[in-house]
């Protein structure tokens, strides 16, 4: 897979399935985080549970509280050991402002359940969902979910980040509902097409171009059910296209705007096949004085179309080339 750094965009939590909620044994003691539990030096983070919310009929998959200082970007996981197999048919992400991006994937690491300072490699190599500023829930189509397996770990990758000129706190993480396994037709997989360490955006206007072969997903027809963009701050339009010899389907050809990233449901669903490219084209407005890669920060810049599709065929969620 590519450098790890890539896979905590967004653009996507888990839990104690069982007790349908964080649980006090995954509460981090302050001491033990860089800067202590002074939010003037460093980040302070709590995955206990939110004794008062209230959620209504969502699920708590994860979540963790955190204060962070002025200027602060920082990254911390949530680990989980999934207590019984769960099928998800809607996800929502908690991501209150601080909250750059999460990402959830499935882990292999050894560290213990519970929240841990991490950077932003701290991944494993298949996605399940993920957050940027403002997604919005996503709801899967009827017979569609995602399947987390009893034993399975998965993990949550917080990136934090403060413009501003004092402290804020907030609790991130990963709400979802679920479905009997009787009704599930399909399992789904997220992977995330486009550019990745040869993204340069120069100043001014420009767009850029990352192609993903879908032989690298699959080798069988897939059924595309929603797409997304995913750039930072520069970014002003993507437009995302299936390539298929001579023929060009054009799924996605949107306006951008970092504080509302959102999914787009495809009805009918788009297929993918094998030999297919799915080629993503990124513009930026780039008002600064100097050239800017790709790179984590909102500051950086990224190219990325959100593919979320059945059946899942455990692709490495990262697709990206030139």
């Amino acid at each position: 897979m590519m450098k790890s750094c890539l896979t905590s965009i967004l653009l996507m939590a888990a839990v104690s399935v069982a007790a349908c909620s964080s649980d006090t044994s995954s509460k981090a003691d302050a001491s033990t985080i860089p800067g202590g539990p002074d939010a003037a030096h460093g980040p302070v983070i709590d995955s206990g549970p939110t004794a008062d919310a209230d959620y209504g009929e969502w699920l708590v998959l994860n979540e963790g509280s955190w204060t962070i200082p002025p200027g602060g970007d920082t990254y911390y996981c949530i680990v989980k050991t999934i207590q019984e197999d769960t099928y998800i048919k809607s996800f929502k992400g908690l991501i209150p402002l601080g909250t750059h991006h999460t990402v959830l994937t499935v882990y292999s690491g050894s560290e213990p359940d519970g929240i841990v300072p991490c950077n932003a490699g701290t991944n494993g190599p298949n996605m399940i969902y993920g957050t940027g500023v403002g997604t919005p829930p996503i709801d899967f189509p009827p017979g569609v979910a995602v399947k987390l397996t009893k034993g399975q770990r998965i993990i949550n990758n917080l990136h934090l980040f403060n413009a501003g000129d004092t402290a804020i706190s907030g609790t991130s993480g990963t709400l979802y509902k679920s479905m009997p396994a009787s009704e599930v037709q399909y399992e789904a997989e997220l992977v995330l097409a486009g550019k990745t360490f040869g993204l340069s955006v120069p100043m001014g206007e420009s767009t850029q171009t990352g192609n993903c072969q879908v032989n690298a997903i699959t080798h069988v027809p897939v059924q595309v059910f929603e797409v997304a963009p995913h750039m930072h701050k520069l970014g002003t339009h993507m437009k995302s296209t299936i390539v298929r010899g001579q023929q060009k389907i054009v799924i996605q050809d949107v306006d951008y705007t970092f504080e509302a990233q959102t999914f787009q449901i495809k009805t009918p669903t788009v297929e993918l096949r094998p030999g297919d490219v799915v080629q993503t084209d990124c513009t930026y407005r780039n008002t600064t004085d100097h050239t800017v890669v790709f790179g984590d920060s909102s500051n950086d810049e990224m190219c990325f179309t959100n593919l979320f599709y059945y059946p899942k065929q455990g692709a490495t969620f990262i697709c990206s080339g030139l």
